[in-house]
């Protein structure tokens, strides 16, 4: 289980330039290391991300650009939102594969008529999470929704309890995810991403050949003698 913290608390942990380059860096290691079974990201101090760092001209914009990196992760990516979520730390959000909300957040982006859209992957990963007219109510007005709100709408997957950090809740379930076969997380992440860009009948070929090979693999013979002998599996994602 590896943390990534967005460390720029005075500023929000808005996202520049150089903690773009930073978190580059970071998500290409990540997305090589065999060893690595969840990624957490999360924000110092009292938000996760708010606002943008700055109303980017063209040619920045594609050095801001850093969903895309923390979508690549082949490892499930899980988003503990301890704070606020908003605009360019909103779309960082979205590119995780599970959000955990902290009781008393807010998440929105600001509405067009601030003079900005999302520029990170928000108008598309948003619609294809909590599907277009939700989208649409969120991306047009600038409203904010509650941690309760996200998660009726599918914005978010889990809240914590009253009380309970939104780290700790994370952590909970990294904790549930690492007890499974490694190999199986990545190739369940594989088919939803792979699939939402196929045909259904593409997709469900896509699923049929992840689950021929994972059906070959030492972590799938490990997964049924445990079963078998009734004890913990040792996998080893192979």
């Amino acid at each position: 289980m590896i943390t990534v913290a967005l460390e720029r608390p005075k500023e929000n942990n808005t996202i520049d330039v150089g903690m773009a380059a930073e978190l580059w860096d970071v998500c290409r290691e990540l997305a090589t290391d065999s060893e690595v079974r969840v990624v957490i990201f999360t924000g110092s101090g009292t938000v996760f991300s708010t606002g943008r760092s700055i109303f980017p001209e063209p040619d920045v914009i594609t050095e801001l650009q850093v969903a895309s990196c923390v979508a690549a992760i082949p490892v499930p990516v899980l988003m503990a939102l301890n704070g606020d979520a908003t605009d360019h730390g909103l779309e960082l959000a979205l590119a995780g594969d599970l959000r955990i909300a902290g009781p008393t957040i807010t998440m929105g982006f600001s509405p067009p008529s601030a003079g900005s859209l999302p520029f990170d992957g928000g108008t598309q990963r948003l619609p294809r999470l909590v599907g277009p007219a939700w989208a649409r109510d969120l991306l047009l007005t600038g409203r904010r929704v509650s941690a309760g709100e996200a998660l009726a709408i599918g914005l978010v997957n889990r809240v914590a309890g009253p009380g309970e950090a939104a780290m700790d809740a994370a952590q909970k379930l990294a904790s549930e995810i690492i007890q499974g076969s490694p190999l199986g997380a990545r190739f369940v992440k594989e088919a939803v991403r792979g699939g939402q860009d196929m045909t259904l009948d593409k997709a469900l070929g896509l699923e049929a050949d992840l689950n021929i090979i994972l059906q070959s693999t030492s972590d799938r013979a490990e997964g049924i003698a445990s079963f078998m002998e009734k004890r913990t599996p040792e996998f080893t994602g192979e």
